[in-house]
């Protein structure tokens, strides 16, 4: 059974953009932010490319992470559309300057098939448990 402790994230508006590079299936987690380290995804959970992440390609950057060993890396986050109110959670893998970078694929399930032509959506977004990340 997984983890059911509480969340202790709030919730951050912000926004979202796409960068490709998430949807590559092949792309080495040794080329991201959480690659090795306390919580990266190689050397913790075994991921040597992304598409072995559950749920994939729902992945992306998320400022939270500051760099290489973050702890935030291979969190769960719910991201909400703010304009539709279409939700997705994603599995933080990577550092972002600003708010949130999803795979295409991922921001076009949040965008009902409009992530490319929008380019970046107002968002709000919080931690939520591993396990509806599939973790």
């Amino acid at each position: 059974m997984g983890n059911t402790s509480t969340v202790l994230a709030e919730e951050v508006h912000g926004t979202t953009s796409f960068g490709s590079v998430y949807d590559l299936p092949d792309l080495p987690t040794l080329d991201l932010a959480c690659s090795n380290g306390v919580a990266g995804l190689s050397s913790t959970l075994g991921f040597d490319r992304i598409s072995q992440v559950p749920q994939y390609p729902l992945v992306g950057a998320v400022e939270k992470i500051e760099g290489w060993g973050s702890l935030s890396c291979g969190k769960c986050f719910r991201v909400m559309n703010q304009q539709s109110g279409q939700s997705i959670n994603i599995i933080a893998m990577d550092h972002a300057d600003m708010g949130l970078v999803l795979s295409l694929a991922a921001l076009d399930q949040l965008t009902g098939g409009q992530g490319q032509v929008l380019g970046r959506v107002d968002v709000s977004y919080e931690e939520i448990g591993r396990w509806e990340c599939g973790l």
